[in-house]
């Protein structure tokens, strides 16, 4: 290759030329800080943005089937907005029905909790301050400035999948809902959503001290499982954060007249019943097996490969990420006629296609190479599997990059063979564990108090996991009358 002729600062000149005009017109004025800043995202871009990101949020990871909770979810965050710096604009406040503990937002105004989260929080001031933070990225635009900056620097929004962008064609959570769910705030982005986090919350009479103790119980967790990021990978944690919330708590209530309440028994109320951890009744990995109560089928999961399961699919990978197998199901159709159809749609060169039965059932098996996207992505093969059940079509994709394989093809292919009907009894009749609330008869030690109580099998809970789970320690001392959250099968 030649160097070019033409000198850098030639270049850089030309750029200019074409981003000064622009920025001059993407100015705008910041909700939060009053102040002008470049913002290459409109009002109606972002809530169009909102829009089709949520559409795709719900339909990857479901919603919580319980009206009553999720209009007691939106009604505490509505009491948000009048008090926030966006009053006039609308929100929606969604309840995923997903174990993992996080909270997260997308610009348009759509704010997200998890039932995971909601089984750690103790009290309606604790939600109404991490609503508020997440009100508060909202208000400042902080995706929209993240975003912002990313296409400045010419870094683009990238999915961070398995392989590279080819595959995340492939994932059905893609395009905008991806790639805002993958940004990261800076740490002086979480500052500024705690600080209006709290602001929110104590302006409506909520003792967010709650708040501070609530990034207690993340530092213990340290983690979490299911599809969405946990809060601590999407919400980088610098190790005041407790110090921090506590100490702006004191500063607002020292402005405001007050009372400041945390209405835990109000807040605990509303979660009995909650399914807590992984609901087996939309699959579970037992053993080396995937398997789905409510539809009756069963596959293997490779030795030591990751697995997390959404409303609307099931992906499984090995711990490197150079390989991937993507699950779904679908209305029922011919299994040939499906392989054909997605070829078509998704750029599949097809090398060779075979019809063959498994578990019982006809299916169409094809292996091919996907049409790249862009010169950046990495050639990529893949072999597709559709199965025909009476009443429903299921599809197994495996991919990894062309040069890998061959090391991965009898993987792929003893996934989607290995996929049988579900009959044992044990395994059909799996049923979720649930919250359940208890009024303390006396005063005791926490552990005494939760002695009849023991934790569930396959409840994911460490020692002195319950007690974390009520935002104490094993030997706190609980009064009488107290309400605690205790597990069931």
């Amino acid at each position: 290759m030649r160097p070019s002729d033409e000198r850098p600062h030639a270049r850089w000149s030309w750029l200019w030329a074409l981003l000064l005009p622009a920025w001059l017109t993407a100015c705008a004025v910041n909700p939060v800080t009053g102040k002008q800043q470049i913002s290459l995202m409109s009002e109606s871009q972002r809530e169009s943005l909102g829009e089709s990101s949520d559409q795709q949020i719900v339909v990857q990871y479901g919603l919580v089937a319980n009206p009553q909770l999720a209009a007691y979810i939106d009604s505490v965050g509505q009491t948000l907005i009048p008090v926030s710096h966006v009053p006039q604009e609308k929100f929606q406040f969604r309840l995923l029905d997903d174990a993992v503990v996080n909270a997260f937002a997308v610009p348009g105004g759509y704010v997200y909790v998890t039932r995971g989260i909601l089984a750690y929080l103790n009290d309606q001031a604790a939600l109404a301050g991490v609503m508020g933070h997440e009100v508060g990225h909202v208000a400042a635009r902080h995706s929209a400035q993240q975003y912002t900056k990313q296409v400045l620097l010419g870094a683009g929004l990238q999915l961070g999948a398995a392989l590279n962008s080819t595959l995340a064609r492939y994932a059905q959570l893609g395009g905008a809902a991806a790639q805002l769910l993958m940004l990261k705030y800076s740490r002086d982005d979480e500052r500024e959503a705690d600080r209006l986090g709290v602001e929110y919350a104590s302006k409506l009479g909520y003792d967010t001290q709650e708040m501070a103790k609530f990034f207690r119980t993340l530092d213990a967790l340290f983690g979490g499982s299911g599809g969405l990021p946990n809060w601590t990978s999407t919400h980088p944690d610098p190790g005041e954060r407790y110090q921090t919330v506590s100490a702006l708590t004191q500063q607002w209530q020292g402005k405001l007249p007050g009372p400041f309440v945390q209405d835990r028994d109000q807040y605990l109320e509303h979660l009995e019943g909650l399914i807590f951890g992984a609901n087996p009744r939309q699959g579970v990995v037992k053993g080396n097996e995937f398997v789905h109560p409510d539809l009756r089928f069963r596959f293997p999961v490779p030795a030591g490969w990751q697995l997390a399961n959404s409303a609307s699919q099931v992906q499984m990978a090995p711990p490197e990420g150079d390989a991937v197998v993507i699950f779904t199901a679908g209305a029922a159709q011919d299994p040939a006629s499906a392989g054909q159809s997605f070829a078509q749609q998704a750029g599949v060169t097809v090398s060779s296609s075979r019809r063959l039965t498994i578990g019982g059932w006809p299916a169409f098996q094809q292996l091919g190479t996907l049409t790249p996207s862009s010169e950046q992505d990495t050639p990529t093969s893949l072999v597709s599997t559709f199965i025909n059940r009476s009443d429903q079509l299921f599809v197994f994709h495996g991919l990894s990059a062309t040069t890998d394989f061959e090391r991965f093809r009898s993987t792929f292919e003893n996934v989607a063979q290995g996929f049988a009907p579900l009959s044992d009894p044990a395994l059909l009749n799996l049923q979720p564990i649930t919250l359940h609330l208890i009024r303390t008869p006396r005063s005791a030690p926490f552990s005494q108090q939760v002695a009849a109580w023991p934790v569930p099998e396959g409840a994911e809970l460490g020692s002195g996991g319950l007690a974390l789970l009520n935002g104490h320690e094993p030997g706190d001392l609980i009064p009488a009358g107290t309400l605690l959250k205790v597990l069931r099968p």
